[in-house]
């Protein structure tokens, strides 16, 4: 339920081919996104959940003369995910070592592979915070590492987490009632904001500017309607030719009823 926001994200300062077996002239690795997310999730009975996701995408040379066989992300807390390169189906699973959701997925995109990695729904931000996050190629002779600064280049400071409140209208705490238009308060420093509502079968979803503080009027079937809104900071660069996104996001979720 909810996690419908794709947010991928991370921040490249140096890159470290400093590699075991063989050593490749150029890096394998051609892009990276790397991300994480803090969830507030309100359910019917107004208990709240309060959690984060780390989520990665990898894209690597499918024709470097090397096939390689796994992907390694390692946190700034020292904590290491792998991804197989037979995880091609998007494997979801509880992971023993962690205690929680992990998908890790693997598919060729013409010449290229593509690596995802998501660890969901973790009650702490340290578990992967703010710091150098090491990507780890690893192919049949040996491996490649690149070392990402997930922070404000060129200083210390961490991405900050836009502030995100939730909807200010209509009040979700009542039955909703049709048509209906919800409305926001945005945070100046969020760069993307995004909204996704699903009930009776149907669902409605759209990205917009920074400065959008509304979305509708829309019709929303009768009974139960699951809600979001997502607000990210995101940075952008390229470094030795390997392109890189990080992005650090607030995301409200909901339960609702809209009234017959």
């Amino acid at each position: 339920m909810f996690k419908q926001n794709k947010l991928w994200m991370v921040v490249l300062l140096c890159l470290i081919p400093a590699c075991s077996g063989t050593k490749l002239d150029v890096s394998v690795i051609t892009s990276i996104n790397l991300g994480t997310t803090n969830t507030k999730l309100t359910l019917l009975d107004r208990s709240q959940i309060d959690d984060y996701d780390l989520r990665v995408s990898v894209r690597t040379k499918e024709d470097a003369g090397v096939q390689l066989q796994s992907l390694t992300v390692t946190t700034p807390s020292g904590e290491s995910f792998t991804v197989e390169r037979d995880d091609s189906a998007a494997k979801e699973q509880i992971d023993p070592e962690y205690g929680i959701l992990v998908i890790r997925g693997f598919e060729l995109d013409g010449n290229e592979g593509v690596w995802s990695l998501s660890a969901l729904a973790n009650k702490e931000y340290e578990r992967f915070g703010d710091g150098f996050y090491t990507i780890t190629a690893n192919y049949e002779n040996g491996s490649e590492s690149i070392k990402l600064w997930y922070g404000e280049s060129g200083s210390e400071n961490p991405l900050p987490f836009p502030q995100n409140n939730g909807f200010t209208e209509p009040d979700i705490t009542q039955s909703i009632i049709n048509p209906v238009t919800f409305t926001w308060d945005n945070d100046p420093i969020a760069q993307n904001i995004s909204v996704y509502f699903a009930g009776g079968g149907a669902t409605k979803s759209d990205r917009f500017p920074a400065t959008t503080t509304s979305y509708g009027p829309y019709d929303y079937a009768p009974g139960y309607l699951e809600l979001e809104l997502v607000m990210s900071v995101e940075r952008k660069g390229k470094i030795d030719g390997v392109s890189y996104t990080i992005t650090k996001g607030t995301v409200y979720s909901a339960e609702g009823m809209v009234k017959e």
